[in-house]
């Protein structure tokens, strides 16, 4: 009898230790943070510390969107940065990462703590286990492991969002959609099929501008470089008749 009780123990501690192993091995990569959620609780969130308005509410963000404290925003050089969350609070949460795009700051209470994500209220629901989703959003607040991953937007290719004062003096626009590593450390613009690339001043989040002169004419190509992607040029991405608001679609985006 003795035996038997000596062999049980002994599997099972085998099997503890490797459900202990495969949970580290899950854990891999990822750190702790805090996860809260606002606005409606299957709203889309914002993209207004970006400049990306109310666009996240469509394809290909589809409302998978966060805020980010002072250490995941970076004073906007965050915007457009992707990150699988995991949540791992049973019974409410499914255990299976979420990933959400940067899109807007967590100012104030965010930074009580080092890292934390203000996730759209589809986003935090999205962690839940079928059936949940109304229950972990009553919790209000929950701990998380987190890790930086590839933005992944399929088939969509970057896009620039003319911004609305955009004149013949000053040309600024939105850059949606960066496919890879999700920001930009550079980009340059250039007229009428030249080659000759200005650079352009990031003045806020995502958004971009020069100042030019009425000979500066379209259409406008752009060079964007990333900090780990190979560069991409966008040929011809925006017309010369561009109608400021509007977005424009180019034909490339980085690991395409």
């Amino acid at each position: 009898m003795a035996l038997h009780v000596e062999n049980f123990l002994l599997i099972f501690v085998l099997i503890s230790s490797h459900m202990l192993l495969a949970k580290t091995n899950e854990l891999e990569g990822f750190s702790p943070a805090l996860a809260t959620w606002y606005g409606e609780p299957y709203g889309a969130g914002s993209g207004g510390g970006c400049g990306w308005s109310d666009d996240v509410q469509f394809p290909p963000f589809s409302a998978m969107i966060a805020a980010g404290n002072a250490n995941i925003y970076l004073k906007g050089k965050g915007c457009g940065n992707c990150y699988q969350i995991l949540c791992t609070r049973v019974p409410y949460c499914s255990t299976i990462p979420i990933t959400v795009t940067i899109t807007d700051e967590c100012p104030g209470a965010c930074n009580d703590v080092p890292f934390a994500f203000d996730l759209s209220g589809t986003a935090f629901g999205a962690m839940s286990s079928p059936g949940q989703a109304d229950a972990l959003r009553n919790l209000g607040r929950v701990d998380v492991q987190y890790r930086r991953v590839p933005c992944n937007y399929g088939s969509t290719k970057i896009a620039f969002k003319i911004d609305a004062m955009a004149n013949p003096y000053w040309f600024a626009m939105t850059i949606e959609f960066c496919a890879g590593d999700g920001g930009l450390s550079s980009v340059g613009v250039a007229s009428d099929g030249s080659q000759q690339f200005r650079l352009m001043k990031n003045i806020w989040g995502a958004v971009w501008a020069v100042d030019v002169d009425p000979s500066f004419r379209g259409p406008y190509s752009f060079k964007l470089i990333s900090q780990i992607d190979e560069p991409v040029i966008a040929t011809n991405a925006v017309p010369s008749d561009f109608v400021p608001g509007q977005s424009y679609y180019s034909l490339v985006n980085f690991r395409s």
